[in-house]
């Protein structure tokens, strides 16, 4: 390697030589991709792998060939990010130097395919992938593996039968339980299945999962309602106060032990602390009224797992109502013209923040509702969301740590995955989901090597709402977490 591993980093690859199949369980900004390409270039020089494939988030797979693969390799190697099928001749010849077998200094270099997780979705991006692995030895990696927890989903199938072709097998993940223990199946079964006990995913569920007694007088209401097929649904219970129960976290710790290494930022780095801000807003008014209408008419459901579609529109109509405005077949209303109290708190966070800072939304109307703010204060800004070009958010990313932007304007969905952000020193939570990983990892987008400063995270939450809501539920989720990954971690 052209750069050398921390300490923990020399561990990590202790503990995974001579794996076929292995977890790095790695938390953002503690180097596992680093980890992962030390480990490929170790079985490259040693001979049992000639091939590297990455599978990661889009945006993240081109990251791993544009700043990564050139930082820290230091064998020969040849590289191709695969967005979509080449159809260009510049791309069409970068992608068949893959498969070239004359080099100037006779040996073949380690060739690399990096591909994005919904491109594996398509035919052409599955055959190339699956082309590729029948074509060499390769060490199979999957970038931030929960986008394969659910083994329902196509992608995760997908993935999961390309890696029977691998010669060699990883997932890398800071958060691999993101909403419960079950989440864990899939990953691992990519890397060997059986690797936790079982093939099967409902034994598995029933392993650690309470399961509701469809017996009970509240299963046999679910199966009036539901009709006949409820009586084979495994139905997480819940506690009195609505949560879901779980058992036997300890084994499944020790299941997954002999096959991972985990390693935490407070464990390795000398990072500075993270400070956390709740700044609380009320609504009032015809927002205070709209909100209690929706809630009521469609009879809100306080828990947010296996929602119906109903209960799922109904959280993000609560969510944007709290923020002023609703969607309308699509096109965004104003609640109450002129009345904001989250932009009103947005504002007065701003005017104390020295330095540069990033703001994360859910909703493109957030979004453009933030960049408003921000120019009428004469705050320069970038954003990067859905509808951000691949130009323009490889400029943001540049001229924001670069020091050229002061405002980066983000959704966590898009920009809150592997990218470096350390430029700032606070991040704003404008609005977030119930889902803890993109949090978590939206949060390590300026918390990691490079970060000098404590970071301060700013949440704006209205009281007596969903938001509320939200901040019990990643609570109880990192507590799941706990319990599983890092109760019985000990320093590397």
């Amino acid at each position: 390697m052209k750069t050398k591993g921390m300490d923990h980093q020399i561990v990590g690859l202790a503990r995974s030589e001579g794996k076929r199949n292995f977890a790095f369980l790695m938390e953002q900004g503690t180097g596992k991709t680093w980890e992962t390409l030390a480990d490929a270039e170790r079985c490259f020089i040693g001979n049992k792998i000639d091939a590297l494939l990455v599978v990661a988030p889009n945006g993240v797979h081109t990251n791993w060939v544009r700043r990564e693969i050139p930082t820290h390799l230091e064998v020969p190697y040849v590289a191709f990010a695969w967005s979509k099928k080449p159809t260009t001749k510049k791309d069409k010849a970068a992608f068949d130097r893959l498969y070239g077998r004359h080099y100037a200094n006779g040996m073949a270099p380690l060739r690399v395919l990096s591909i994005s997780i919904n491109q594996m979705n398509t035919t052409a991006g599955l055959e190339a992938a699956e082309e590729f692995l029948r074509s060499f030895k390769v060490m199979m990696v999957v970038d931030e593996s929960t986008r394969i927890k659910n083994p329902d989903a196509q992608r995760t199938k997908k993935v999961n039968k390309a890696g029977r072709l691998a010669e060699a097998r990883r997932i890398l993940t800071g958060t691999p339980v993101t909403k419960a223990p079950t989440d864990l199946f899939s990953q691992f079964d990519f890397l060997k299945p059986g690797l936790l006990g079982t093939t099967s995913y409902r034994a598995f569920v029933a392993e650690y999962s309470v399961l509701m007694d469809m017996g009970s007088p509240k299963g046999k209401g679910l199966i009036q309602k539901m009709g006949p097929r409820a009586a084979f649904a495994q139905i997480v219970e819940r506690d009195d106060n609505g949560m879901p129960m779980y058992k036997n976290l300890d084994k499944l710790a020790a299941m997954i032990a002999p096959h991972s290494y985990r390693v935490r930022k407070e464990d390795c780095l000398d990072l500075p602390p993270k400070v956390y801000q709740t700044i609380y807003f009320a609504l009032e008014g015809k927002q205070r009224e709209a909100y209690d209408k929706l809630k009521h008419d469609y009879h809100y459901v306080h828990d947010d797992e296996d929602l119906s579609f109903e209960a799922i529109a109904t959280r993000t109509k609560l969510k944007q109502v709290t923020s002023g405005f609703i969607n309308i077949e699509g096109n965004p209303e104003l609640v109450d013209p002129g009345v904001n109290p989250r932009m009103d708190a947005f504002k007065e966070a701003i005017e104390d923040i020295d330095g540069q800072f990033i703001v994360w939304a859910m909703f493109e109307e957030e979004i453009n509702q933030v960049v408003a703010a921000l120019k009428d204060a004469g705050i320069s800004a970038v954003t990067y969301y859905g509808k951000t070009s691949k130009e323009d958010r490889e400029r943001a990313i540049d001229d924001f740590q670069a020091g050229k932007i002061t405002a980066f304007v983000g959704h966590a969905a898009a920009a809150g995955i592997g990218i470096t952000l350390t430029a700032a020193t606070t991040a704003i939570y404008y609005s977030c989901s119930f889902d803890n990983e993109l949090r978590l990892q939206s949060e390590d987008r300026n918390h990691r090597i490079g970060t000098t400063k404590s970071v301060n995270y700013i949440d704006l939450v209205a009281e007596d709402t969903i938001d509320e809501d939200v901040v019990r539920s990643l609570t109880l989720k990192n507590k799941i977490a706990f319990e599983i990954i890092d109760k019985n971690h000990t320093k590397a």
